[in-house]
């Protein structure tokens, strides 16, 4: 017989286990109200015939949602953990897929755990400048000892499954792919296991006293050296699993989360993940096409940023075809791969057989129409090859390298780990998509913008141009260097004034302020011009690709968190000094006569 409620399922095996299916598409995210479903069905299975309780996950993933993606509330995750390790029946977790933080931890909590050949286990909370809140600094190094769960919670690396089933964080891997054996494997795990055995009273991972020890003051010293807190916390949790009893760890741990969450520095790296977030949510009329894959990446004429989207091109196995009738600058260019490609095989992170591979794979041509069996264009500037190649080859997508009107348009930011992906109007969702997935390949996750895609050269310039401002009205340069250095900011390399002013001082927590306060205000000007099409992509934009701090958030951020009231009175006692750089942009009188916030503008 199968029940179900607020996304939770339940089935009754004939043998007497209980399938508990968690069925919360699209990530089954462990929200308050199927944690309250996953409660009852737990104390159900108290009152009834069952022997064993399987916990499992329907679609692609057992759950796949981090502690940003669920919301507070009660029962809370560590309530739902203590009812599932303290149930007196034997509980199995069946794990595929990815498995993110919330579900990792009500993992653990279990008695056991059996999982896929292609399942992996991430725990991310130190990267959100937290720790686990439902036990895990307690149970895991329980299982795998101190070294594999430092090593697993402060990178927050995904574990895959066979290196959980070597270190003891799973019991047992199921090698077939076929639907339904994970699930019929946890479920006779369940039924062999004659009681429950709760990870708490387990000890393998403590047994060596000196080794625990020695680990956690050799990870201690290396995050000493950091400037998050959330990793010291972290590493004084672990500690606590050998030295303390195992509820006084969970209060300790407890402690530090709710610390944590307090924390600037948490608040920005939520901040941050959720901008990532909604930067790879995709407009609905582009989500829906299915993009034919990319084989084959075209350039057309001469960039040096094309020379680099050419090179991870080819790096990613894909053909590049490099089109460009300035005979000079194409030998140029195909040199300077060529070179490239040598220093890798020198340095050793090419093979022979790669290298060749990569040669082989680039072809030039002086003619642009060779390009037109390219699946995606890069054009260095918008002209006649390209309106040849799209009468010649409409339905391949054509980008403009930084931009131009009418045209998809395409920035590679300074940190070469993301790009702007401009939008004209109208632009064919099929071309974006194809677009999107073929960036996304080369490690290249695009943020939307529209028009043009000057999103991150706008907002950094508009901080660099305050940070010169101030030089010049007499500001000390050693001042800018350490409130920046302070911050967590490279100082960016600026002239000195031609005519500099008497020396003037100021505060570094003002530096930061004029800093960001002009930054916030060109964001709202590329706002209100629907360059960005949300504050959160200004802040991934600065974080991704212009060096801003991650834990910090991004200039919108941090102006959301003073107010649009206290910024506007900043700026307008700024703009004395400079008009041009801290006038308020009119958008702010008209989001606080609106009785909106930045929040407000995330659509």
């Amino acid at each position: 017989m199968v029940a179900a409620a607020d996304g939770v399922r339940t089935d009754l095996q004939a043998n007497g286990v209980l399938v508990v299916t968690i069925d919360h598409p699209p990530l089954n995210a462990l929200t308050p109200a199927l944690r309250g479903a996953l409660m009852l069905a737990l104390e159900a299975a108290r009152t009834s015939a069952v022997r064993a309780v399987v916990l499992a996950g329907a679609g692609r993933n057992f759950s796949a949602a981090s502690s940003v993606d669920t919301p507070r509330g009660r029962p809370t995750l560590a309530e739902l953990c203590h009812e599932v390790e303290d149930l007196a029946l034997p509980v199995v977790v069946a794990l595929h897929g990815i498995t993110v933080g919330p579900g990792a931890e009500l993992a653990l909590a279990a008695h056991a755990r059996v999982a896929d050949q292609g399942a992996r286990v991430v725990l991310p909370e130190v990267g959100l400048g937290l720790v686990p809140e439902a036990g895990t600094t307690q149970r895991l190094p329980r299982l795998v000892g101190a070294k594999e769960a430092l090593d697993i919670l402060l990178h927050a690396r995904p574990v895959a499954a066979a290196e959980a089933l070597a270190a003891g964080m799973i019991d047992h891997l199921v090698e077939s792919d076929r639907e339904g054996d994970l699930l019929a494997a946890a479920v006779a795990q369940a039924a062999a296991m004659p009681g429950p055995r709760p990870v708490r009273s387990r000890g393998d991972g403590l047994a060596d006293v000196p080794r625990f020890l020695a680990e956690v003051a050799a990870a201690r010293q290396a995050v000493a050296r950091g400037v998050l807190p959330a990793p010291r916390r972290l590493v004084d949790c672990v500690e606590a699993a050998l030295m303390l009893p195992f509820e006084n760890g969970l209060a300790m741990e407890a402690v530090a989360r709710e610390d944590l969450e307090d924390s600037a520095e948490a608040q920005g790296l939520a901040a941050a993940a959720l901008a990532e977030r909604r930067a790879a949510a995709l407009p609905p009329e582009v989500a829906r096409v299915r993009p034919k894959a990319v084989a084959a990446l075209g350039f057309c004429g001469g960039a040096p940023q094309m020379a680099a989207l050419a090179l991870v091109a080819l790096g990613h196995g894909l053909k590049v075809i490099w089109a460009d009738p300035d005979e000079a600058r194409r030998a140029a260019t195909v040199g300077w791969l060529a070179d490239r490609q040598e220093a890798e095989l020198r340095a050793g992170r090419l093979t022979p057989m790669q290298h060749d591979a990569d040669r082989a794979r680039l072809t030039a041509s002086a003619d642009p129409l060779a390009l037109a069996g390219a699946d995606l264009i890069v054009h260095a500037a918008r002209d006649d090859a390209m309106a040849a190649l799209t009468r010649r080859a409409p339905q391949v997508p054509q980008l403009v390298l930084g931009g131009a009107e009418g045209a998809m348009g395409l920035a590679l930011a300074p940190s070469a780990r993301m790009v702007e992906l401009a939008l004209p109007a109208g632009a064919a969702p099929d071309h974006v998509a194809v677009a999107v997935q073929a960036l996304r390949r080369l490690g290249l996750p695009p943020v939307l913008t529209g028009k043009m895609p000057v999103l991150g050269r706008r907002v950094a310039g508009a901080g660099r141009a305050a940070l010169a401002r101030l030089m010049a009205l007499g500001v000390p340069r050693r001042v800018l260097v350490q409130a920046l250095d302070g911050f967590g900011n490279p100082m960016p390399d600026l002239a000195d004034p031609d005519s500099p002013a008497p020396m003037r001082q100021m505060a570094e927590d003002e530096v930061l302020r004029r800093w960001q306060g002009a930054m916030a205000n060109e964001g709202l000007r590329m706002l209100d011009a629907r360059v960005a099409l949300r504050p959160s992509d200004i802040d991934l934009v600065l974080v991704a690709g212009h060096g801003f701090p991650r834990w910090r958030g991004g200039p919108m951020h941090h102006a959301a968190g003073r107010g649009l009231l206290v910024l506007r009175r900043d700026l307008r006692q700024w703009a004395v000094e400079d008009q041009a750089l801290w006038a308020p942009h009119p958008l702010i009188d008209r989001l606080i006569a609106d009785g909106k916030q930045l929040s407000d503008l995330e659509g």
